[in-house]
């Protein structure tokens, strides 16, 4: 079995791992984090399978205690003597019975067992699906602000199509453009206002579902601030912090599955006790009302009792044998399901690992064309200023600025996106220090 962990580095690289966070820069995101336990409906589900296996677990913890029994009945007793009258009398009669498994061949053992692993996991299920609910958040944030970018640039385009159009017409009224120009010159805007139309309806959708789903209805800035930008713009990504692998990547399916062949190898302890006798502790302390030699009257006693129990299940038609069968079957299928799972995780790794390399790559390329598009408009600017260009091919070299900034910003989105998915493989590593995950 060949497994992962992500590291990086050492403390000189925390101010990095900070600076590659989106809370670092956009705070507000971490107010809708933080009120995910108590807000989405998913957390509140999974915080009850928690309850519900706390629950399982003491039922099983229960069969190896004691079993206290008190029992008080009061009757009123009409007898029939031979040679008397009908006698009538009332008895109260008390007991205590006690119980206490002493050996089952761990079979008791076994199920407590289980339910332990039952809420262990169910316990480490909602901390693995908080992880990735956060990351998914993240990631769904980060749609919101780049196609909110992409919005704004929309409608500057958009200006520039209405400004175009209202330079054409007025060249057409002088003779300088034609009806067909006109016409080509209206399809762009109109072209453009569809755009723009399509991209609202897309980030109103996105936006009501981001609110379904974190349950956080304030109002939330969407704005790409300076620091940000700067940061994609500078930042050396993957320069100092490449992830690294260890041994200890896991996956909720993983965790999933182990926690199964655990279970399946107590159930087999579980089959092969049925069968075998079990010792129990008994005592009881009970009344009785007896009559007495030769007279009509009763004596009521006091009994007390202590030993040991011995029950044997001698025949149950194969029942216990064919329940050892299954918990085998099953557990070799989930040790199958589990080599598979082991091999797609370290292909899943490997792929962010290239993933990432890639995108580091395709940052730089971005910002390369991104300095190119400045000068662009700086020249375009100068030129304007000695109206060597007209307004619209300035605004033109503009538009082309921030769709370079558009483009750099949604590598770098991608680029934490992959990151987060490689951290969520690392999280048992994340909470080594927690007795969930030891």
């Amino acid at each position: 079995m060949v497994c992962s962990k992500q590291i990086f580095g050492n403390d000189e690289n925390t101010s990095l791992e900070a600076k590659e966070d989106l809370i670092f820069y956009f705070p507000q995101i971490g107010k809708v984090i933080e009120s995910i336990e108590a807000r989405s409906p998913s957390l509140k589900i999974l915080k009850q399978n928690e309850n519900e296996a706390f629950a399982k677990t003491q039922i099983a913890e229960s069969l190896k205690g004691t079993k206290i029994n008190l029992s008080i009945g009061s009757h009123s007793i009409h007898e029939d003597r031979p040679g008397q009258n009908y006698q009538q009398s009332f008895r109260t009669i008390g007991s205590i019975f006690l119980k206490k498994p002493l050996y089952h061949w761990g079979g008791l053992k076994a199920k407590s067992k289980i339910a332990n692993l039952s809420e262990k996991y169910a316990k480490q299920e909602s901390a693995i699906f908080k992880h990735s609910l956060i990351s998914e958040i993240k990631s769904e944030y980060t749609d919101l602000v780049l196609l909110n970018f992409k919005l704004k640039l929309e409608k500057k385009v958009l200006s520039f199509s209405q400004e175009n159009e209202a330079e054409v017409i007025k060249k057409q009224e002088r003779g300088l453009k034609t009806k067909l120009d006109v016409n080509d010159a209206a399809i762009k805007r109109l072209t453009q206002a569809i755009i723009i139309a399509e991209t609202e309806r897309i980030f109103s959708q996105k936006k009501s579902l981001f609110q379904f789903e974190t349950g956080f209805l304030e109002d939330l800035s969407y704005d790409i601030s300076t620091p940000f930008l700067n940061f994609c713009k500078e930042h050396q990504f993957l320069e100092k912090n490449m992830p690294q692998f260890i041994a200890s990547s896991t996956s909720s399916e993983i965790e999933k599955l182990k926690t199964l062949i655990k279970s399946e190898n107590e159930n087999i302890k579980v089959a092969e006790s049925s069968l075998k006798p079990k010792l129990n502790l008994i005592g009881a302390v009970y009344q009785d009302q007896i009559d007495l030699p030769n007279n009509p009257d009763s004596v009521r006693r006091n009994n007390f009792l202590a030993g040991l129990e011995v029950t044997w299940a001698i025949w149950d038609s194969s029942l216990s044998k064919a329940e050892k069968s299954l918990a085998i079957a099953q557990k070799r299928k989930f040790e199958i399901q589990l080599e598979d799972k082991v091999r797609h995780l370290r292909v899943e790794i490997e792929n962010l690992r290239s993933e990432l390399k890639s995108l580091a790559n395709q940052i730089k390329l971005s910002r390369q064309l991104l300095k190119s598009a400045h000068e662009r408009q700086e020249i375009s600017q100068i030129n304007f200023d000695q109206n060597k260009i007209s307004a619209n091919e300035l605004l033109l070299s503009k538009i082309n600025l921030h769709k370079a900034e558009a483009s750099l910003i949604e590598i770098v989105f991608k680029y934490l996106k992959a990151k987060y998915q490689f951290q969520l493989y690392s999280l048992k590593g994340n909470f080594k220090n927690n007795e969930v995950f030891k």
